[in-house]
């Protein structure tokens, strides 16, 4: 074993020591919003309830995604619900990548060029910003067993790696949909070196990769295609063809426009730091140099060799296509391109660069050997000066990344990177210590939106807080229970926050949604007690068949034509109602003489929520038509099951139906029931 070869190694390791750098620490600043913790979710369902999901989250053009990166990321949540040990496991694939890509580099080209791929991938800032997410993407470690198996069907004339390509492909589809520009990628392959293929490596191949996609076009099937028909719409959607695509593709190559990440203090980040973006062009330009000069290599051998290519000219024209197609795919499309659309060319752009500056200093050392002296000490330059652009911009992109992560801790970015997840992390763990210090009491989140489903914070902490724990809309709703509770209140849930700081006590420090906003997460302990509403209900008891008792309501705002009135119900849970159906409220707004001039419906808070003793607060806006006659008015609330949306009849205490509402105001005038 020679020095060189020791060196060579040694250089290996620094830069996956790098990629791990870049990709391991700091996770406690990943992003942990609607996309992660739905992707999540899936991944809890799978190894804390044993369901095995055959659809992954929506995708942003309409189909559902298949749900093979809930697979993936089942993993490390069965070993924690921590999301930063799941972005860890993710951000360990992008290091396997960089691995990858010198393998590549180095098995199809030479080590310099493995070496030199891998480098500039390790420390791609925008390749590291997506390596540390979990959400539904394609992760280039599969993209570079892909891109393997057709090198070796094409360079290495292996038959059966036809077989190994259509599984990664599979994969990558399974991943994320925008894996099927692989198929295309595959097909041209084929169809460029058709002497290579076997028939029997293709039929396993096709049968592996239906296997892989069975479960998801079979539920597919089963629910109508809707997700087959939506990606029809897709693709007969009008579009206009454009050039995003291939200027997103060359500008994530490196760090340009990251401080978009920064969003509307995008100008504040770029003012904090020392402004060496020009470096982003110049990577921009070495790449569209590269491209240029493989594409003419590749023209030049197949022409001059009548259509046939050596072992790295037929290499070349692999990489070609894997750009090339893709991009292609996205000249015409119908919505804005994103660099997260591009994740899939990884790192076929730093092989791009590799292969051009690795030529070059080649091509320099042949120059040297037969020009003159000026011309000899110019070529001998050219290693030189590529060894300085690599370390200047390798000095560059991790400046720029860890200044970044440094500026959204200590910033507010709206528009921009999300909050990182250490500020959420935080809350779940003070309010979990606030549950344990007070033994057998009930937690309950007031956010902005409660359905995990479709609403950003109730995933975030439906994934932080596991399943002991009721998540309320504190938009719509307020629940007091009848036993001690532990409340964690979102700054956004208003206007619950405001009314459970009149009732309950505020305990422990409130922590801040993230540094550099005013918003905070804040805590509160309840202990029972009586809860008089504004306006009482002192007359005969009120009781819906569905279990509710009424207690009483309130109002605010401007009881006048073309004016809202803030409407709030007071109401105890009583019993439970039938099961599968919901229950909302109806609140119509009327004159004196019945005429229906406002009304607002809406579900309060669900009725799967409800438990026995509950008493809740729910509001509603109640606009006035600007053709109503003027104060006083009546509100009518009463309640309804949907969605097959039958009245729920007021009872007597025998159970005999007695009504469809209750009646109160007048609104705008004295207040007393009606």
């Amino acid at each position: 074993m020679t020095k060189r070869f020791y060196s060579h190694q040694l250089l290996i390791v620094g830069i996956l020591l790098l990629a791990a750098g870049l990709r391991l620490t700091r996770l406690d600043l990943i992003e942990f919003k609607y996309d992660e913790a739905t992707t999540a979710r899936s991944a809890l369902a799978i190894v804390r309830e044993g369901r095995l999901p055959a659809m992954g989250m929506i995708s942003s053009q309409g189909p559902r995604n298949p749900p093979l990166m809930s697979y993936v990321l089942a993993l490390p949540f069965a070993l924690s619900r921590d999301p930063r040990l799941a972005a860890g496991w993710v951000a360990f694939l992008g290091v396997v990548a960089v691995g990858l890509a010198y393998w590549v580099g180095r098995a199809y080209f030479d080590r310099r060029v493995g070496a030199l791929t891998a480098l500039l991938f390790a420390a791609s800032p925008w390749a590291v910003f997506h390596s540390r997410k979990i959400w539904a993407q394609n992760l280039p470690a599969f993209t570079l067993l892909f891109v393997a198996a057709v090198l070796a069907l094409v360079v290495r004339r292996k038959p059966w790696a036809l077989t190994g390509a259509l599984v990664a492909a599979g994969c990558l589809v399974g991943l994320h949909l925008g894996g099927l520009a692989f198929f295309f990628i595959l097909a041209v392959i084929v169809v460029l070196f058709r002497r290579h293929v076997r028939p029997a490596p293709l039929l396993v191949g096709l049968a592996l990769l239906a296997l892989i996609l069975s479960p998801y076009l079979l539920h597919d099937a089963l629910h109508g295609w809707p997700n087959i028909r939506a990606f029809a719409d897709l693709v007969r959607r009008e579009a206009t063809p454009d050039l995003q695509a291939p200027c997103m593709a060359a500008l994530i190559v490196g760090g340009y426009h990251l401080e978009d990440l920064a969003g509307v203090r995008h100008t504040d980040f770029v003012a904090s730091i020392l402004d060496l973006r020009r470096l982003d062009w110049v990577e921009v330009t070495l790449f569209w140099a590269g491209l240029a000069w493989l594409a003419w290599r590749v023209g030049w051998e197949a022409l001059t060799h009548r259509g046939r290519l050596s072992r790295e000219g037929a290499a070349r024209l692999v990489l070609l296509c894997w750009f090339s197609v893709p991009v292609a795919l996205l000249l015409r499309r119908g919505a804005p391109v994103h660099p997260h659309d591009l994740i899939l060319l990884y790192p076929a752009q730093h092989l791009v660069i590799a292969l051009l500056l690795v030529d070059a200093m080649d091509r320099g050392k042949q120059t040297a050997s037969h020009v003159s002296r000026f011309t000899f000490h110019v070529s001998r330059f050219i290693p030189h000066a590529c060894l300085l652009l690599i370390t200047l911009l390798l000095a560059w992109h991790v400046y720029l990344q860890e200044s970044l992560l440094t500026f959204v801790d200590t910033h507010d970015t709206p528009g921009g990177y999300g909050a990182p997840v250490k500020y959420a992390l935080a809350a779940a763990r003070q309010v979990e210590a606030l549950l344990a210090e007070a033994g057998d009491a009930e937690l309950i989140v007031l956010l902005p939106g409660a359905e995990p489903r479709y609403d950003g914070q109730a995933a975030v902490f439906d994934v932080l807080l596991g399943q002991n724990r009721r998540l309320v809309d504190g938009r719509q709703a307020l629940v007091l229970p009848a036993h001690p509770t532990v409340y964690l209140a979102h700054p956004k849930a208003e206007p619950a926050v405001s009314a459970l700081a009149e009732v309950a006590a505020e305990v422990g420090p409130a922590l801040p949604v993230r540094t550099g906003s005013d918003a905070t997460y804040r805590f509160f302990r309840w202990q029972p007690t009586a809860v008089t509403p504004a306006h009482p209900w002192d007359g005969e008891p009120v009781c819906w068949a569905s279990g509710v008792r009424f207690l009483g309501y309130d109002w605010s705002g401007e009881p006048r034509p073309g004016g809202t009135v803030h409407w709030t119900l007071y109401w105890r849970v009583e019993g439970q109602p039938s099961a599968g159906n919901d229950v909302h409220w109806f609140n119509h707004l009327v004159d004196g003489e019945g005429n229906r001039w406002g009304q607002m419906d809406g579900v309060g808070y669900p009725a799967s929520g409800w438990r026995v003793g509950d008493i809740v607060l729910t509001w509603f806006d109640i606009a006035i038509s600007a053709d109503a006659p003027p104060p006083p008015y009546f509100i009518r609330s009463g309640m309804y099951t949907y969605p097959d949306v039958v009245n729920v009849p007021l009872v007597d205490a025998a159970g005999s139906p007695v009504g469809e509402f209750v009646e109160l105001g007048p609104v705008g005038d004295r207040a007393f029931p009606k």
